[in-house]
C-alpha cells in the first residue's frame, strides 16, 4: 500500500487468517504515530442554545487527512450517534473568532438545536 501522507510504500502484516482478506490501509505506521489524533473538547455558550467543538487535532499539522479517512469517518458516526438531538457541522479546520461564533449563534437560532462542530485542526 502507499501511505497517503508521506507517499512512501508501506506493508500490512498479514497471518493466515487474514491473508485474502481485502481491507485498505490509507497510513502508514511513522505517519500514525508522527501525527497521533488528541482530541480537544471546548463549550461556548450561545444566546439561547450551546456550542460544543470538537477538536481532533491538537496541534496543527500539514499532513493529508485524506490519510485518515476511516478513522475521521468512525468518529464523526459515533459523535453522530451520541449527539442525536445536535446540529453536525464538520470542518476540515476551524478559526475561532467573535465573527465565527456568531454565525454559528445564528445558525442555532434557525434550527432551534445545540451545534455540534467537529473540526481537524482549531484554529484560535
Amino acid at each position: 500500500m502507499i501511505c497517503y501522507n508521506c507517499k512512501k510504500q508501506f506493508y500490512v502484516k498479514r497471518n493466515f487468517l487474514s491473508l485474502f482478506e481485502t481491507k485498505k490501509y490509507y497510513i502508514c505506521n511513522a505517519c500514525r504515530s508522527t501525527y497521533p489524533i488528541q482530541f480537544g473538547y471546548e463549550e461556548i455558550p450561545l444566546e439561547n442554545y450551546t456550542l460544543f467543538i470538537v477538536s481532533i487535532f491538537k496541534r496543527t499539522y500539514k499532513l493529508n487527512l485524506d490519510a485518515y479517512q476511516k478513522e475521521l469517518s468512525k468518529i464523526v458516526e459515533f459523535l453522530m450517534k451520541r449527539y442525536k438531538d445536535y446540529f453536525l457541522v464538520y470542518l476540515d479546520s476551524f478559526k475561532e473568532n467573535d465573527v465565527q461564533i456568531e454565525c454559528l449563534s445564528f445558525l442555532a437560532d434557525t434550527q432551534k438545536k445545540s451545534i455540534l462542530l467537529v473540526c481537524c485542526e482549531l484554529k484560535k
